[in-house]
């Protein structure tokens, strides 16, 4: 059953991991809820003064008002400790095992495993505006609405973003990714076992996409929303009466929806604060 979560307000971003979820509230602190073997949810709420927040498989990254980024959770790889010298960022992605950060003069950085190439090749990129990191590929948005991808390329998921043109949003999925165009219709490519990318096809007058394990769920300019691929927990099929939503965030197998009054509903295989799969509420 979809649940608004109703301790939740005030806030400005989701972020869903696989098995985990945060919050940015509008002071800059952050919630996290679920599971919590490696510290994911529960570090959440000693950070102060942030701006963006991402959660991968069992870490997550945070960006801070000074252009710092902190990473907490597993770090087996690396990939929750963020190069100290790294600065100036304007956007952040967690993936699987390793994370990407692109910096205002267009530069990405990755740290983490690199088991594909996926930090160093990102290493190597310019004139980017954003980036996207899934299990063990990376999608990185240039300034001319291009975008380059880089990593594992099972299924053509990192080699197929030749074909692109005018995007304006990118996102990474385990197997396959979408990206959104300027004129609301949205690109995927990549595996297709439960039909998220050729079901892409069909869908117009998108505003936000965010793709997951299987299925995918995007914002309408209308504020609903619409959900397609795997869907045995229901994540691709949001409340009929869900509006006002202004972004998504697609775990493993649940969504964060984030409404235009700061508020969240949580729907899917839901991880409630102090209800779900672990307790960092």
């Amino acid at each position: 059953m979809p649940i608004p979560l109703v301790r939740l307000s005030g806030i400005t971003a989701v972020s869903a991991g696989v098995d985990f979820a945060l919050a940015l509230r509008t002071d800059g602190t952050v919630v996290g809820w679920g599971k919590d073997d490696f510290g994911q949810a529960s570090f959440a709420r000693r950070l102060h003064g942030i701006t963006a927040i991402s959660a991968g498989l069992d870490f997550a990254v945070a960006l801070r008002t000074d252009g710092t980024v902190v990473g907490w959770g597993r770090d087996e790889f690396g990939q929750a400790s963020p190069p100290r010298w790294l600065t100036g960022v304007r956007g952040i992605s967690a993936g699987g095992d390793f994370a990407l950060a692109v910096r205002w003069d267009g530069t990405v950085v990755g740290w983490g495993g690199d088991e594909f190439r996926q930090v160093s090749s990102g290493n190597r990129l310019s004139g980017i505006t954003a980036v996207s990191a899934g299990g063990d590929f990376g999608l990185a948005l240039r300034t001319d609405g291009t975008v380059a991808g880089f990593g594992n390329d099972q299924f053509g998921k990192s080699s197929l973003t030749r074909r692109l043109f005018g995007i304006t949003q990118i996102s990474t999925g385990n197997n396959f990714a979408v990206a959104l165009r300027s004129d609301g219709t949205v690109a995927a490519w990549g595996g297709d076992e439960f039909r998220q990318v050729t079901s892409a096809r069909r869908v117009f007058g998108i505003r936000q996409v965010s793709a997951s394990a299987g299925f995918v769920n995007a914002v309408r300019w209308d504020g609903t929303v619409v959900g397609w691929g795997r869907d045995e927990f229901g994540q691709a099929s949001p409340p009929r009466w869900l509006h006002g939503v202004i972004e998504v965030s697609s775990g493993n197998d649940f969504v964060l929806a984030l409404r235009a009054d700061g508020t969240v509903v949580e729907y899917g295989h839901v991880v409630l604060p102090g209800h779900g799969r672990g307790d960092a509420g």
